[in-house]
């Protein structure tokens, strides 16, 4: 990837990004939350929806369009655009 293309990537104000380390995870770019239980979070990025997987997790913070969630992470799923999968009627 040349610097250009990751300038554009990191200021992508319509894609899922998401940081993981250990028992947190950090999702850019975050719309609105869809759904949320102790074990699966699921939000609207924008072009995508990003959904998260695992045990006792929480959210424990959300501010400008970013989200802190805390648990026991299993797995991380990327959903196409709104014509797919999950939309709104």
């Amino acid at each position: 990837m040349n610097v250009r293309e990751e300038l554009l990537f990191d200021f992508s104000i319509n894609m899922p990004r998401l940081l993981v380390s250990g028992q947190t995870c950090i999702i850019d770019n975050v719309k609105k939350i869809v759904f949320i239980t102790e074990t699966s979070i699921i939000v609207d990025n924008g072009q995508r929806f990003s959904a998260i997987n695992g045990d006792r997790l929480r959210v424990k913070m959300i501010e400008e369009e970013r989200m802190v969630v805390t648990g026991e992470l299993h797995s991380i799923e990327f959903y196409s655009g709104k014509t797919g999968g999950f939309h709104e009627e």
